[in-house]
């Protein structure tokens, strides 16, 4: 019978067959983060630098799709500002930050956006490869940003909003 693996099994045997060796998490995170990663966050987030790396190698051109699975309490929040961080560094800009409750989306946008929040996760200064970097809160996305963009929304206003968007475009076209 064989045996069933989860992710984290799989990560760690496929990262000993590639002969990846455990990542450090860079600098350019851990300066621009407000809070030190508790272990089972450097872990989580060591976690995932492994993952990339085996993703690099067996499907590069893929997008990454990134979901902690942890209790409520445990530092996710600060875990996706580090990502947000890691993937800034990759060269994405824009971030969708979707909740299933109209009453999360605040409390996660203070801890993203405002800096005179308790809460606020980042440094009062961001910045990577010597540049400051913005964080911005935007309803939709520009063509160019050089600082990091982010919807927030619920699952539900993102179903809307896109459903909406679809019905626009066929309207659009019949119009033609």
């Amino acid at each position: 019978m064989s045996e069933i693996k989860n992710l984290y099994g799989v990560v760690k045997e496929k990262a000993y067959d590639y002969g990846i060796l455990k990542p450090e998490i860079p600098s350019y995170i851990t300066d621009n983060l407000k809070y030190e990663f508790f272990d089972w966050q450097k872990n989580a987030f060591e976690n995932l630098l492994t993952y990339q790396a085996i993703k690099e190698r067996e499907t590069p051109n893929e997008p990454t799709h990134l979901m902690f699975n942890m209790a409520t309490g445990t530092g996710k929040t600060l875990l996706m500002a580090a990502a947000i961080l890691y993937c800034y560094k990759q060269g994405y800009r824009h971030f969708i930050f979707f909740v299933n409750q109209n009453n999360i989306i605040d409390k996660t946008e203070n801890n993203f956006i405002d800096s005179t929040h308790t809460k606020y996760l980042f440094k009062n200064k961001i910045i990577i490869d010597d540049k400051t970097i913005l964080i911005k809160k935007v309803e939709a996305f520009s063509g160019y940003s050089d600082g990091i963009e982010i919807k927030f929304t619920s699952i539900q206003k993102l179903y809307n909003d896109i459903h909406i968007e679809q019905i626009g475009r066929a309207s659009c076209r019949e119009r033609v």
